[in-house]
């Protein structure tokens, strides 16, 4: 058995190379033309933070200019708007604070996004995206800056030595005010458009603390979540489950006014390459911070 802190060299390539497709990286594989160590290898094969993985790059180039895309120009205030997020920066890792409603990554309707706007910011510097958040969710997301730090991230989410935090308003009040939801996640493959469900049957492991930190009267409650699994959409499926779901999360909920969904994450830690832990909080968003003042509460009093 692999060990577990190790990656999948063709799920490593797919992140820091999006429009690669499995079928380009075993083909360009199997020709010898991506190399780790100088060696070849395969999609399957595992690599940790010291080694080294040559892509030339004129294959990526050549790529771009292949596959016609539509391009979107940043500009200078986009730029200013990248700037703005950013909390931290050094030569290894740059800290963000994402808004709710921008996408992390591109998709077929998704031409403005997060990462787009870092590869601009970077100017043929490499920002490498390393964990996501939904576009509605806002809050803390680490980017990784060289290869080695990268690959070091990777491993720690993988790994669980990374530690998140996130604040939600969700409705109504929990009875019991805090515990551990452990209900396994998949995908719904009976619906077209991406949406997972809790799965005992054949879902992925999935655990998620919760701590109730204000009740808002009997109508919504002020929730700090510690997801210790990494599943797509877990903390909305979990709220869900838990019969109190987040507010404005049209997707696992019966309600349909269209709100900004409730969810931030507040913050993250995680070890530098020297092993030394690094932590980054990051305040709520302005929703968040208006519908605690209607109660009378001072976010920065639960800091």
């Amino acid at each position: 058995m692999p060990s577990p802190d190790l990656t999948r060299l063709d799920r490593f390539l797919k992140r820091q190379y999006p429009q690669l497709t499995q079928g380009l990286i075993e083909k360009w594989l199997r020709l010898g033309k991506i190399r780790v160590n100088g060696q070849k290898a395969t999609a399957g094969t595992r690599i940790s933070e010291t080694d080294i993985i040559t892509v030339p790059e004129n294959l990526i180039n050549n790529l771009n200019l292949e596959i016609p895309r539509k391009t979107v120009t940043y500009s200078a205030e986009d730029l200013d708007f990248l700037t703005s997020m950013i909390v931290w920066e050094d030569d290894e890792v740059c800290i963000l604070n994402k808004p709710s409603g921008l996408a992390t990554q591109g998709g077929t309707k998704t031409l403005r996004h997060l990462d787009g706007l870092l590869q601009a910011y970077g100017k043929g510097k490499p920002y490498r995206l390393v964990h996501r958040l939904d576009r509605d969710t806002s809050g803390i997301m680490v980017v990784a800056k060289t290869l080695k730090m990268s690959i070091h991230l990777a491993n720690a989410f993988k790994s669980r030595t990374v530690q998140k935090t996130y604040w939600a308003i969700v409705h109504s009040v929990p009875d019991q005010k805090q515990g551990i939801i452990d209900a396994p996640i998949s995908k719904d493959s009976g619906l077209q458009r991406e949406k997972m469900i809790v799965d005992f049957e054949s879902g992925k492991p999935a655990r998620t603390r919760y701590k109730v930190i204000k009740s808002l009267g009997n109508q919504a409650s002020w929730v700090e979540f510690q997801p210790e699994t990494g599943r797509t959409h877990q903390l909305r499926v979990h709220a869900a489950y838990l019969k109190h779901p987040i507010f404005g999360d049209i997707k696992y909920s019966s309600f349909k006014e269209q709100l900004p969904l409730y969810l931030h994450a507040r913050k993250i830690s995680f070890p530098d390459l020297n092993g030394k832990r690094l932590t980054f909080v990051i305040e709520p968003p302005h929703h968040i911070i208006i519908i605690l003042k209607e109660f009378g509460i001072n976010w920065e009093n639960y800091a």
